[in-house]
């Protein structure tokens, strides 16, 4: 059953009150970090959830409640991309909310990531976004992508040929010719410190990567010799929550078989 997982009290208690205020999230500043383990997926399936009620609230507060777009814009960064269930038909979302200014980054290793998520329709994923930034990887078909991606450059070849003798001459040959600005192999060898960046009308750039550790605020990081943030760490939105009276009624969650006998006595009754 796939709601078994809520019969766990600690999923119960963490999802039985909203405490988020997803429908402020586009009419103020909020800062929302989803931390989810890298060597088990059971509970990923929470953040996906999280995703789909923050984009059906957004899309409803801006174009319900405000006219077509949020008072303040909404950008999510989406770290590990696919690891998590996103929302239903995410491509379609994707060409779509920049007009209510919500605003997606898609962070992921290599484009083999992204065709397994979504094989008939990464493209139109990657084409729905105006910047994609490379910074490296070693997987083959995310060079040949880069590559194509370029696009070519023309080159001029001039050829000369001159020959001795009695009725010597002399000649000239020009043509041109085109190359990929770099070949796969190429990208695949590409220097550690540099990326590559496209944006839409614009020419690719080459250029060094920005170089973290001279952010003006390192020092609030670990790098900066700052304090780790605790994660798990249990920290209440009401203070005086352990004197809250609750409902002594216990609950339990039905399966569809279940559900169809209730339904049935109800019928018959």
């Amino acid at each position: 059953m796939r709601l078994s997982a809520f019969n766990l009290e600690s999923i119960a208690s963490l999802t039985a009150t909203d405490e988020l205020e997803l429908d402020l999230v586009g009419e103020r500043k909020t800062a929302i970090f989803a931390v989810i383990p890298d060597n088990d997926s059971t509970f990923n399936f929470l953040i996906g959830m999280l995703y789909t009620q923050l984009f059906q609230m957004l899309y409803y507060q801006a174009d319900i409640v405000h006219g077509g777009a949020l008072p303040v814009p909404v950008h999510f960064l989406m770290d590990e991309f696919a690891n998590v269930a996103l929302p239903d038909e995410f491509d379609k979302l994707l060409s779509t909310m920049r007009s209510r200014l919500i605003f997606v980054s898609i962070i992921i290793q290599n484009l083999a990531q992204i065709k397994g998520l979504y094989k008939d329709s990464w493209e139109s994923i990657v084409g729905n976004c105006d910047t994609l930034y490379y910074l490296g990887g070693n997987e083959q078909s995310t060079h040949k992508f880069m590559s194509e991606y370029l696009g070519k450059e023309t080159l001029d070849t001039n050829t000369y040929g001159k020959s001795s003798g009695r009725s010597g001459n002399y000649s000239t040959n020009y043509q041109q010719a085109g190359r990929e600005l770099l070949t796969p192999d190429e990208v695949r060898l590409l220097d550690n410190d540099y990326g590559l960046l496209f944006i839409r009308g614009e020419r690719p750039v080459f250029d060094k990567k920005y170089d973290i550790l001279k952010h003006p605020r390192i020092n609030e990081t670990t790098d900066g010799n700052a304090k780790p943030y605790l994660h798990g760490k249990i920290k209440y939105s009401i203070d005086d929550w352990q004197n809250i009276l609750l409902s002594d009624r216990e609950y339990e969650l039905l399966s569809d078989e279940d559900m169809d006998n209730y339904f049935k006595q109800l019928n018959s009754k």
